[in-house]
This record gives structure tokens, sequence and C-alpha cells, in this order.
């Protein structure tokens, strides 16, 4: 196996990605040409993995967080926000959690998780 896609592989274990997830990711960063990691160009690849080593917690992250990191960068991919960024999603997140930070407002997570989810399916770009 390649390097790259083993570094992925381990990269996406270590966030906690399932199968389902990876292949929405896998699909949004090389524009729904394909749903596999080796399908992807070399520069893909690296934005992958970039993309899953930034969502590996240093602890253990609880899914719904996940989640919405994945929703983000899947937006990001989408062209719907311009930075696919852990503190660029904690910024835009806050403004529906009263305030509170993104990790701390576990009771605001299935709400934010409805709305990224409708964002992505709407047409067209919309940045944030």
């Amino acid at each position: 196996m390649n390097p790259m896609i083993k570094a992925i592989k381990a990269a996406q274990r270590a966030a906690g990605i399932d199968q389902v997830c990876h292949v929405k990711n896998v699909k949004q960063i090389s524009g729904g040409l394909t749903n596999s990691c080796t399908g992807l160009t070399q520069n893909q690849q690296r934005a992958l993995l970039k993309r899953y080593q930034q969502m590996a917690p240093k602890q253990e992250m609880p899914k719904q967080l996940k989640l919405i990191y994945s929703l983000w960068g899947q937006l990001a991919s989408a062209g719907k926000v311009e930075k696919d960024s852990k503190q660029a999603c904690d910024a835009f997140c806050e403004k529906y959690c009263n305030g509170q930070r993104l990790y701390k407002a576990e009771s605001h997570w299935s709400a934010i998780i409805e709305i990224l989810k409708q964002w992505l399916h709407r047409g067209g770009p919309n940045h944030a």
C-alpha cells in the first residue's frame, strides 16, 4: 500500500472518521470524481491527510463535534466557506452558541449540525 494512503488511513482512524464520512470527504476533495483516496491526485491526498490530522483530537473528541468539523471541511471543499480550519469553524459556530466556546456548548451541537447540513445542501457558493 502507498505510504500516503497508509498515512491517510491512520489519520482517519485517529480522528475517528467512519467510512461513510471518509467517502464523503474524498468525494468533496475530488469534486465528485472519485470515492476512493487512491483515485485522488497527490495534492488532494495531502489535503485529505491534513484535514484528518487537524481533526484528530489530542484527547477523545465526541462524535457530534467530529461531525461538525467534518461538515465544515465539506463546506470548504464545496466553496461555501473560505477557510477550512478548526478555528474558522469554531468562530462561525460560536455565533449559534450564545458566545460559548463550541467544545463547551454541547447543548447546541445538534442544531449546529443541522444548520451545517442544510447549508451544505443549498446550491451555489455562499461564504461565511
